[in-house]
């Protein structure tokens, strides 16, 4: 199993763009095309992370050539849900957990051990 890196990041929109690089920087040696993919799906994690959870949020990368896991914490108790449907396409948001569900080779959702808060996370490995 490969290193995890661990950065905290701001709970505003900036994260992003943060989480993007963090995700990049560690992901360079895996396939681009599955390090793009990454990089797409923290970018929802840490958006979502940012609008409904609460600080701290941190940002675990784990590298395991061919794939990677993220996971997203923060501090907010309550659990996202895949939407039962498509949002309307007159929403701005709404899309990010489909998004993750359609990428990643696994995903969840988890409540934190012993503390409040919750773990989103995903792994992608390459198609075979």
């Amino acid at each position: 199993m490969g290193d995890a890196v661990l950065v905290e990041l701001p709970a505003e929109p900036s994260a992003v763009l943060v989480a993007r690089s963090f995700v990049s920087e560690h992901a360079r040696d895996l396939d681009p095309s599955l390090q793009e993919d990454a990089e797409l799906l923290v970018s929802e994690l840490v958006s979502n992370a940012v609008r409904h959870g609460r600080p701290s949020i941190l940002l675990r990368v784990r590298t395991d050539p061919p794939g990677i896991g993220i996971e997203v914490h923060d501090a907010e108790p309550t659990l996202p849900e895949l939407p039962a449907e498509d949002p309307s396409t007159d929403r701005a948001s709404g899309r990010g957990l489909r998004i993750v569900a359609a990428l990643a080779s696994a995903w969840g959702v988890e409540p934190k051990d012993g503390e409040p808060g919750k773990v989103v996370w995903f792994t992608i490995e390459p198609t075979r």
